[in-house]
């Protein structure tokens, strides 16, 4: 094992035989010390350079580690917006069909001009963005 210069410090790392091959590969190309390429990864890497060379191959895979942590979630919650959704749908169909069952025949266009103004009104509500702290 060859000496240890000043100001520096041994590590020890064991790698994969295919992840060796690899580091040797390079080192032979590169005409360097299987030293050498490893240090130069492990500056690269501590400097943030690594992740930049390489955004196109992260990405993807960052991509798919949030999508197998969160596509639970989103299942559920797309889950419960669709119950809640025909829940409001019966809700809203029941109460007119009640409305007209007690509201005279001459009376029923009131009833239809409200539930237009209506469902206007909660339209334009559900456009609006809601700021729960201003209220």
């Amino acid at each position: 094992m060859p000496k240890l210069k000043v100001g520096r410090k041994a590590l020890t790392v064991l790698l994969t035989d295919e992840e060796y091959g690899q580091i040797k590969l390079l080192a032979s190309k590169k005409h360097a010390s299987m030293s050498e390429v490893g240090r130069g990864f492990l500056k690269k890497g501590l400097s943030g350079e690594l992740t930049q060379d390489n955004i196109e191959f992260l990405a993807p895979i960052v991509k798919e580690q949030l999508q197998s942590i969160l596509q639970p979630e989103m299942k559920r919650i797309i889950s419960l917006t669709a119950k809640t959704c025909i829940q409001a749908g019966t809700a809203t169909y029941l109460t007119a069909d009640a409305i007209l069952k007690f509201v005279p025949p001459v009376q029923r266009t009131e009833v239809q001009e409200s539930y237009t103004a209506a469902r206007k009104k909660a339209v334009a509500f559900m456009k609006t963005h809601l700021d729960d702290d201003k209220e």
